[in-house]
């Protein structure tokens, strides 16, 4: 054997051994990705068919009250309203409208998801939603805040409309001591807004299929190393 061609294999080898390895890698993290979806989508199930806890301005602990269904009592603060961007429903873009419940009888607050609507023809327009006076009861499932991405460019509120709803940006930018949940509005027929929150498929299925899919790729990868090896 030539030392050319032996340079030639080895060089083959290295790289089919990096395009390898690169692949069991995405296979691993789609693995990942598949057991951390399904286990939220399991607590999440299952908290549809838990007793609903009643919120309070004494619950500050996130664990206890993440993914759980729950009622709040208090009023909105409609003038708080704010819209959350690039929410798209049946092909067709809009927002989640998101109102802070004063709870009843302290200065506490839980930011509630009230719904999607659609987006009105012109950006600078809001929606109009109705939102009701007085003391209500809301009924939903807590789900966490947004948790920091990373972004090119850190994107800043347009007036009442949001990109991202983060917990600590909006305790400062609202100045509203607010719970360290949002409650997924499931109750209310009567504004207009779509609340179809979820859906029954367990969507860590679809990474299992994407980490078949990786380990395939790695197969071949190992296929075409050996035919390459043999190449002169």
């Amino acid at each position: 054997m030539s030392i050319s061609l032996f340079k030639r294999r080895t060089l083959r080898l290295l790289l089919v051994s990096l395009l390898v390895i690169s692949c069991l890698a995405m296979a691993r993290f789609q693995w990942w990705r598949a057991e951390t979806r399904g286990q939220r989508f399991e607590r999440e199930q299952a908290a549809m068919i838990a007793t609903p806890i009643a919120l309070s301005a004494q619950q500050r602990r996130r664990d206890e009250l993440i993914d759980r269904p729950a009622t709040a009592r208090g009023h909105w603060l409609a003038d708080k309203t704010l819209f959350l961007d690039n929410k798209i429903y049946r092909s067709r873009p809009g927002y989640h409208v998101l109102t802070p419940l004063q709870l009843s009888g302290s200065d506490a607050v839980i930011l509630v998801n009230r719904g999607w609507i659609g987006a009105p023809r012109l950006r600078s327009d809001s929606p109009s939603v109705a939102t009701p006076a007085g003391e209500i009861e809301v009924a939903g499932v807590t789900r966490s805040f947004e948790t920091r991405i990373f972004e090119l460019q850190e994107s800043e509120p347009e007036g009442r409309l949001w990109q991202h709803v983060r917990e600590a940006d909006y305790r400062q930018r609202s100045g509203l001591d607010a719970l360290p949940v949002i409650l997924l509005q499931t109750t209310g027929e009567s504004d207009g807004l779509a609340r179809d929150w979820g859906s029954a498929d367990n969507p860590g299925t679809k990474h299992y299929g994407y980490a078949a899919m990786w380990l395939v790729f790695a197969l071949m990868a190992v296929a075409y190393g050996l035919f390459a090896w043999q190449k002169k």
